[in-house]
């Protein structure tokens, strides 16, 4: 299978299953997120108020509110409607106003539109693993982030991404 047809297939999938992970996920994430995943990209990012930040598959906008409350301009996109449209319905606690937009992170020319170095950082939290393909978010990272500018990636471990894994001590 192509990979368009594979990311077109993925974008099927998480529009019908918007509504079971803004539930599971809610405002703050679920516990894997808001103990491990969050706090490391934060650490990792340094974000500074006022900078500007795009989340690329933000999904239903978790990482995007901490951002905004933390200081960042935000932009937050991902390629499902139905997750874009969960991530609006929450609101945010504070900061300045998340702009939000459907964007494929498999898009090259779709992601740089958002604004050839205009980012100081870029955040992608546990989705490259859903990628059919990711070099041109890598190739768009580079065009989208200003010189200083840093690219924070958070993914799954390949051995814990399985549906039955047995773990021995």
């Amino acid at each position: 299978m192509d990979a368009q047809t594979l990311n077109e297939e993925g974008r099927a999938i998480w529009d019908a299953k918007a509504a079971f992970w803004d539930e599971l996920h809610g405002d703050e994430g679920n516990r894997f997120h808001r103990c491990f995943v969050g706090p490391s990209v934060e650490h990792l990012l340094a974000l500074q108020p006022g900078e500007r930040v795009l989340d690329i598959a933000c999904g239903n906008g978790v990482i995007a509110r901490r951002l905004a409350a933390l200081g960042g301009r935000v932009t937050a996109t991902d390629f499902s409607v139905a997750l874009i449209e969960k991530a609006q319905a929450r609101g945010q606690q504070g900061g300045e106003p998340i702009h939000y937009a459907i964007a494929d992170a498999t898009d090259e020319a779709g992601l740089v539109a958002l604004g050839a170095g205009a980012f100081d950082a870029i955040t992608c939290t546990m989705a490259l693993m859903d990628m059919p393909v990711i070099a041109p978010l890598f190739r768009a990272a580079r065009r989208l982030l200003t010189p200083a500018g840093r690219l924070v990636i958070a993914t799954a471990h390949p051995a814990f991404n399985s549906n039955g894994p047995t773990f021995y001590a």
